[in-house]
């Protein structure tokens, strides 16, 4: 959490600002953090209306009123009914930054259905680009340029911001939203600099190729609709506000506007600064689960890999999603693939199984009886010390199909099949060949033939056995054994036996095999011993 401090802080601590548009006039409303807030009424002796001060006509609020969105429609309801006469602000100054006040109305209202109580349209003057490194930012203004000349806003949003701001280093995937059409702006950009693009006319969306490396996403704003549960969205053109209400959590609702001369603005639109620092995640609307369950999954992930944690209201959403709706019809494939990035994690994931399991039962999603035992989680707690050790020694362990198998342990061949694994995994999964390890290997006194025995079995497998079996001796011997599985080398090749009148064939790998056994003796530790020992058998 302790790096959740310094720029965020900044900016939280700052003013914000909005624009609303109404009778030909621009309204400023400038937003302070409550101590400023509260000087400021006691310094000019106003009475505080509804979190709110109009001094000298400007307005001023309280941008941490846990009621900010409801004091925003109070005030600006009086605006309309005329109750308050302020004083109008240079139009075109102002004049893209502003929001209808009747829409800005609609929407708050929208916004505190859902629970959004911090919701507003908070304007950061900001100076974030420059934190981005100097290539990344050149070409993104560099594109919001070309944008702009088409008449259409570009925004960089999602996972870029909030890393950014949690100074969490920087991938190189670029979230773009397009307020225009996208197919003009790619068609543009590769007459005049012959950039190649994919796009898909279907869902508004396109990848940028490009000679940095990024990875280029760009989206037209839009609203989804989900004819079923868990079913790909059909998208309609929308504007900014609608397509960051159809996101998946707060924190990932930040924008910063790429446009000329607003470059740099931060956009806040549903408290996420706050939730960034918190630390919290926090569903957008209460039908975001039942539109696309893989949401779950993905606040799952941030929460154990990103040290965010669901918020009460967020786990009971996902809770009666699961509980309520049917997810049958939902692409086994993708729910992999969002599973896939939380597995194959090198970091500890106990607290999927020892708190979030119980708690959400997401696993409902691939396998819809899926039931979660003690001894199941007795043995994917173990399992994960047992990969934690690998990563220690570098073995390369499959991680994703160990955690894959301990869950789902019990499941049926057909189902396992059905799954988008690789063939290896499958057949690894499928014969469960560690239940057939005899423990007696674990007492065979020549090192070599100890060896043999256990390389038959796969990396996966042996973790497999020490994870259901998981006493001190055996772990033991299976991580001194693939530890040496890792570094032992034959110091001769096929060439040196060739060499030596041995003909081409399986006695090569039969006196390889020689040598090696000799090495796990501790009778050869080099090339001449090697080679010297097998002149004498020769």
């Amino acid at each position: 959490m302790e790096k959740r401090k310094k720029l965020l802080n900044k900016l939280l601590n700052s003013k914000a600002e909005e624009y609303f548009s109404f009778n030909n006039k621009i309204i400023k409303v400038n937003n302070l953090i409550e101590s400023d807030f509260k000087k400021l009424g006691q310094k000019t002796k106003n009475q505080i209306e509804a979190d709110y001060l109009i001094i000298e006509n400007e307005v001023y609020f309280n941008k941490q009123s846990s009621s900010l969105a409801q004091s925003k429609l109070n005030f600006l309801h009086k605006v309309k009914a005329g109750e308050h006469h302020l004083t109008a602000h240079n139009t075109l100054l102002y004049k893209n930054l502003s929001l209808d006040l009747n829409k800005a109305l609609d929407l708050l209202e929208k916004y505190k259905k859902n629970k959004h109580q911090q919701a507003s349209f908070l304007h950061y003057d900001s100076d974030l680009l420059d934190y981005l490194p100097q290539q990344r930012r050149k070409l993104l203004l560099k594109l919001a340029k070309e944008a702009s000349l088409l008449g259409y806003n570009l925004y960089l949003v999602g996972g870029q911001v909030r890393d950014l701001l949690i100074n969490i280093p920087l991938n190189k995937d670029l979230d773009i939203l397009l307020e225009g059409d996208l197919k003009k702006f790619f068609v543009h950009l590769e007459n005049k600099y012959g950039y190649q693009y994919d796009y898909n006319n279907k869902f508004s969306t396109g990848f940028l190729h490009n000679q940095y490396g990024f990875s280029i996403d760009i989206a037209s704003c839009r609203e989804e609709k989900y004819h079923f549960p868990g079913s790909l969205p059909l998208v309609e053109k929308a504007d900014l506000f609608s397509d960051l209400f159809r996101r998946d959590f707060t924190i990932n609702t930040l924008v910063i506007d790429l446009n000329p001369g607003r470059s740099g603005i931060l956009y806040d639109f549903f408290g996420a600064l706050n939730d960034l620092k918190n630390g919290i995640l926090k569903v957008m609307h209460d039908y975001s689960f039942r539109d696309d369950p893989l949401r779950i999954l993905r606040g799952i992930r941030f929460q154990i890999l990103k040290d965010f944690k669901l918020s009460s209201k967020t786990i009971e959403i996902s809770q009666r999603s699961l509980r309520n709706y049917d997810y049958h019809k939902l692409a086994i494939e993708r729910v992999f693939t969002e599973l896939s990035y939380l597995f194959k994690s090198k970091q500890d994931l106990s607290q999927f199984a020892s708190v979030l399991l119980k708690e959400i039962p997401v696993l409902k999603l691939i396998k819809s009886d899926f039931e979660f035992s003690s001894s199941q989680k007795s043995n994917f707690l173990r399992a994960e010390k047992l990969l934690a050790q690998s990563r220690e020694n570098s073995l390369g362990v499959n991680h994703f199909l160990v955690r894959l198998m301990i869950l789902f342990y019990n499941s049926k061949e057909s189902l396992i099949k059905s799954w988008p694994l690789s063939t290896l995994e499958k057949k690894i999964f499928v014969n469960k060949i560690w239940e057939n390890i005899d423990f007696s290997i674990f007492e065979i006194k020549d090192p070599a033939l100890k060896y043999r025995r256990l390389e038959f079995f796969k990396k996966e497998e042996l973790i497999m056995f020490a994870s259901l079996n998981f006493e001190s001796d055996y772990i033991e011997e299976i991580f001194k054994h693939l530890k040496r599985r890792e570094t032992l080398k034959i110091p001769i090749s096929g060439h040196d036996l060739l060499d030596l009148g041995v003909k081409q064939g399986p006695e090569i790998k039969k006196y390889l095999l020689e040598v090696r056994d000799q090495i796990l003796r501790h009778q050869i530790e080099n090339r001449e011993e090697a080679l010297t020992y097998l002149k004498k058998i020769l």
